[in-house]
């Protein structure tokens, strides 16, 4: 009667225990990564007779989990996607909100005030009211600047913090797997399978594939290996330490904190987009914030620096950039806008006479140093120049001034007993030097005939004027290229001569953009540019004119910067404001797209995965009510048993 009992035991132990692993599944229904669970049933060895062999009940062999190792592979790999794609479309977003181009405060529209703020002044260009309301508006805009760059900054600050906090995870979450490797290699060698052990690994591998793009092998002892690309994670019962660093060029890596020389280089994750977009989108979009800053900065200078206030002219002008060498070649000397050879026409006013004197200085950047060009000006009359501090000062004689301005000479000289007059802005394309040649002898205004030729530097004749009997004296002549002639009476002689230089460029080679004289802006990127001190003090020093104080010349051309196609990367600072907001729009749309997809693809795993390894509560119930119908059907067994068992005893009795 024992085997009777044993087998019915056996039943009875076998559906109990079958719904202990029921009622932990529906337990766990709701439980994270948790994977289903069931019963491998196997009859026991039978008991051989002559007759054949008898049955000797039931055993449990096995409690395993449903599973599917390569989609549980393919879903950490798409986690891990999904990481680095959502941290991308997070910060692409929040990049788009600080450019904010959308808003009333944006930098394009800063940049649309300060230049609405030039065309005003331009309208009259002796109105301090304008240029007080210039220099807020330009203060605007490099508040705007500086406001994008300290937000791109304080970004990096905290992208930073969350490459460390999660590379902290990355750790932790490593030394937890490497655990219960351990634990589960205790069991293991038991032949048993640690279920929920294994649950709670798989769990924490596809939150670490999350951060980083993993490779998981199992090992024969029931551990698992953890690597990336650049080394392992894990090994066993070991983990190893991450750290990150920001290396010479400014790029945050990961690296073995126990050997720096180690570096890891992510393809997919979290931290993979944290780092790509601290890299490189933070580095791609700050240049070409800085483009836009230095750009300004330069073309407004190069042309300021070529104008005048309403003082018309300078006593006293000291650079505000220094070179790196007084000796060095000039563009070597450490200049942030890089100088050209050329010329710098450098103009001397005789304040009591009116009498203006232009004097070309030719410099060669290749070989000439600070030193050669303040030789080159000292050598000027009623001008004195000197270097301290690496930058240079120029000075004017009592009584003088000076300036840099491309207006004209108003009186280039005579011809014969003549007195020449000139008026106008030359207009044409490059700096030249016209001769004026009277064609024959008389008086202006009375010989019949009479003409003067004008001709350029390569001796085309400009234009020939006709100066006999239909000239009245000191009527204007038009020469063409913008100049305008008047000629005194007086007598001639065939080929009596002056000349005059025209001027489109007074600093053809950008060195006083460059050394910061005379300039508006002063700064090199986003971060530093502001107007300069003598602006910032004084606007009367805004240089809206050249030549003749009032002229607005200087101003139109600081308004057509504007649309200038060549203002900076070939096209206009509005266009290249507008490139920057639809790149980002464009990098954030495809980021958020490709979002999206992972999204999806993620959740398909995910369905396919709790199609297999997820609890069905309905189906649990089914397996309770089969389980419990059984350990009742054992029961009854066992009960049938005993009392046949007790008949018998009681009649052997």
């Amino acid at each position: 009667m024992s085997s009777d009992l044993q087998i019915g035991l056996s039943g009875l132990l076998a559906a109990q225990r079958a719904m202990l692993v029921t009622a932990h599944n529906i337990s766990n229904a709701n439980t994270k990564g948790y994977t289903r669970q069931s019963t491998i049933m196997a009859a026991r060895p039978p008991f051989v007779t002559s007759a054949g062999t008898i049955g000797q009940g039931v055993d449990i062999v096995r409690i395993t989990r449903h599973k599917d190792d390569y989609i549980n592979s393919r879903l950490r790999d798409i986690s891990s996607s999904l990481g680095s794609a959502s941290v991308t479309s997070q910060y692409l977003r929040e990049l788009e909100t600080v450019f904010n181009e959308t808003s009333e405060a944006s930098l394009n529209n800063a940049l649309a005030s300060f230049f609405k703020g030039i065309n005003d002044l331009s309208m009259n260009t002796e109105n301090v009211s304008s240029r007080a309301a210039l220099l807020e508006k330009a203060n605007t805009l490099t508040d705007t600047f500086h406001r994008i760059a300290d937000e791109m900054n304080q970004m990096k600050i905290f992208i930073q913090q969350s490459i460390e906090s999660k590379i902290s995870e990355v750790n932790k979450l490593s030394e937890s797997i490497a655990q219960i490797n351990k634990e589960i290699s205790v069991i293991h060698v038991r032949d048993i399978e640690a279920n929920d052990l294994l649950d709670k690994r798989e769990a924490l591998l596809e939150d670490l594939s999350k951060l980083v793009n993993i490779s998981v092998t199992s090992q024969n002892n029931g551990m698992v290996s953890v690597s990336s690309p650049g080394g392992t994670l894990v090994s066993g019962d070991s983990a190893t330490s991450f750290d990150s660093e920001i290396d010479d060029f400014g790029e945050i890596e990961v690296i073995n904190s126990g050997n720096k020389n180690v570096k890891y280089a992510f393809h997919t994750g979290e931290i993979k987009g944290l780092q790509d977009f601290y890299n490189v989108t933070l580095v791609r979009y700050r240049e070409k914030l800085d483009t836009m800053a230095f750009g300004l900065v330069q073309e407004v200078n190069k042309i300021h620096s070529e104008g005048v206030g309403l003082s018309g002219g300078f006593t006293s002008l000291m650079s505000t950039n220094a070179v790196t060498s007084t000796t060095a070649n000039l563009q070597d000397a450490g200049l942030e806008m890089a100088p050209s050879s050329g010329d710098i026409y450098l103009t001397v006013i005789n304040k009591s006479t009116g009498e203006v004197t232009k004097n070309v200085i030719s410099v060669d950047v290749s070989t000439d140093s600070l030193t050669d060009l303040q030789t080159a000006i000292d050598g000027v009359a009623n001008i004195s120049a000197s270097v301290a501090d690496n930058k240079l000062r120029i000075l004017a004689d009592s009584g003088y001034q000076f300036n840099f301005s491309y207006a004209l000479d108003p009186n280039p000289g005579t011809m014969g007993t003549s007195t020449a007059s000139v008026s106008g802005i030359y207009s044409g394309q490059a700096n030249d030097v016209y001769t004026f040649t009277a064609l024959g002898a008389g008086t202006i205004g009375s010989t019949a005939g009479l003409q003067v030729e004008v001709k350029d530097s390569s001796g085309t004749v400009i234009a020939t004027l006709d100066v006999g009997d239909n000239y009245i004296p000191g009527n204007t002549m038009n020469v063409g290229n913008g100049i305008s002639l008047s000629l005194s009476s007086g007598a001639v002689t065939a080929g009596d001569t002056f000349s005059l230089d025209v001027i489109n460029d007074s600093d053809t080679t950008d060195l006083l953009a460059a050394m910061g004289i005379n300039t508006f802006f002063k700064g090199t990127d986003a971060s530093d540019i502001l107007v300069s001190e003598e602006i910032a003090g004084d606007v009367s020093r805004i240089a809206a004119s050249t030549g003749e104080v009032g002229n607005t010349t200087n101003a139109l051309r600081l308004a057509a910067l504007q649309h200038d196609t060549n203002a900076v990367e070939k096209t206009t600072f509005s266009d290249y404001l507008h490139q920057i907001a639809s790149s980002l729009g464009e990098e954030a749309g495809n980021a958020y797209r490709s979002e999206e997809s992972f999204t999806d693809l993620e959740t398909s795993l995910r369905n396919r995965r709790d199609e297999i390894s997820g609890v069905s509560t309905d189906e649990e119930l089914v397996n309770l009510v089969r389980f419990q119908q059984a350990y009742q059907a054992s029961a009854k067994y066992i009960s049938i048993v005993d009392g046949l068992v007790e008949s018998l005893l009681t009649s052997i009795g």
